[in-house]
């Protein structure tokens, strides 16, 4: 129209462009998060869990390498269930693993097949960690145990943390080829982790741990301030309550409670009847040394074999009664048979520290 005015049809054009700008993916300010996934806050809150979870489970990590194991930086993200398998088009090693009673959900683990090749072979005895040409089934079983000890061990923070038992099943190993092949967990939006680890030189990666969304939300918004060993909100307002109760409640006056002396009070003369216990049975056990070692030491154990103690030839033995230190002696035989001649009785004073 010449006099600068708008058709109905270029009006319609326009508010139909309008309507596509809206809706563009691209366009993320328009965005709505989906109801129910972390907020900024409690994504932080489930790293600081997960990172605090990873550094008690690392020195049994590493007792079963035999190598220093550092994992540390977990990155939370929350994907879709699509978008988790776009980022997972290469060559994997996945174990899955659940968790259940005070936590209900599934864990997926995921490691390449370089570094799951060398965790395999340094579990196996191999302290170069030169990785295999195939995982064996031997080689598959190490990877379980090690994402087993893991993932029990964060259950076991976690139950700490949360005041509730956590029990975990079975870990499964499987490979992924490509992304149709990661068994992930049910449901629609999944929380991806990102850990670095660090084996004392021979891996400088990352691996990954995949939660159901509803999971990753119990353990962050219990673990976050004034939530510590389970507590809900009920419990918290009745701590509250509990505690402004007791401010407002008027003061009494405590003074530190005294005991008098054993055995005071008793008649001159009289004294505890030990006789009553003379009966009991104990087991007296003479040690003649210790020594720790590691999961593939033993199991490389045969006939012929010589383990080291901590003690040097000819130093005393100890003897325990039931588990507790009494007494230093020096072994003898005695018509063939070995025998302990006592050559230092722990005082009173000492067994009474070990006892505390």
């Amino acid at each position: 129209m010449g006099d600068g005015s708008l058709s109905q049809d270029e009006i319609d054009a326009l508010l139909q462009g309008a309507d596509d700008m809206l809706s563009s993916p691209g366009t993320a300010a328009m965005e709505v998060p989906a109801a129910g996934v972390l907020s900024p806050v409690e994504r932080d809150l489930l790293a600081d869990v997960l990172n605090k979870a990873m550094a008690v489970a690392a020195p049994s990590l590493t007792a079963y390498l035999g190598k220093n194991v550092k994992i540390t930086n977990a990155l939370v993200e929350v994907k879709s269930n699509d978008a988790v398998r776009a980022d997972f088009g290469r060559q994997y090693i996945q174990v899955s693993m659940g968790y259940s009673g005070g936590l209900n959900g599934k864990n997926l683990i995921l490691f390449n097949i370089n570094d799951a090749g060398i965790i395999s072979s340094l579990m196996m005895g191999d302290e170069n960690g030169t990785p295999p040409a195939e995982l064996t089934e031997a080689h598959q079983s190490t990877i379980q145990e090690f994402v087993s000890q893991m993932l029990s061990s964060t259950a076991t923070h976690l139950t700490e943390k949360l005041g509730r038992p956590i029990n975990t099943t079975p870990p499964l190993l499987s490979t992924v080829n490509s992304s149709n092949d990661l068994k992930l967990p049910p449901g629609g939006d999944l929380v991806k982790i990102t850990y670095n680890i660090n084996i004392e030189g021979m891996v400088n990666s990352k691996f990954y741990h995949i939660m159901e969304a509803p999971m990753s939300m119990d353990i962050a918004r219990m673990s976050g301030p004034g939530m510590e060993s389970g507590m809900g909100l009920q419990q918290q307002y009745q701590s509250q309550q509990q505690a402004v109760a007791y401010q407002q409640a008027p003061q009494v006056g405590i003074s530190p409670v005294k005991f008098p002396p054993l055995g005071e009070g008793m008649p001159a003369g009289v004294s505890g009847n030990i006789s009553l216990l003379l009966d009991v049975p104990m087991t007296l056990t003479v040690e003649l040394g210790r020594t720790r070692q590691l999961v593939k030491d033993i199991l490389g154990l045969g006939e012929g074999s010589i383990i080291e103690l901590d003690k040097l030839a000819g130093e005393p033995v100890d003897l325990l009664v039931n588990g507790k230190l009494i007494a230093k002696g020096e072994v003898v035989v005695i018509d063939e048979n070995f025998g302990v001649r006592v050559t230092d009785i722990v005082s009173p004073a000492e067994r009474l520290n070990k006892i505390q």
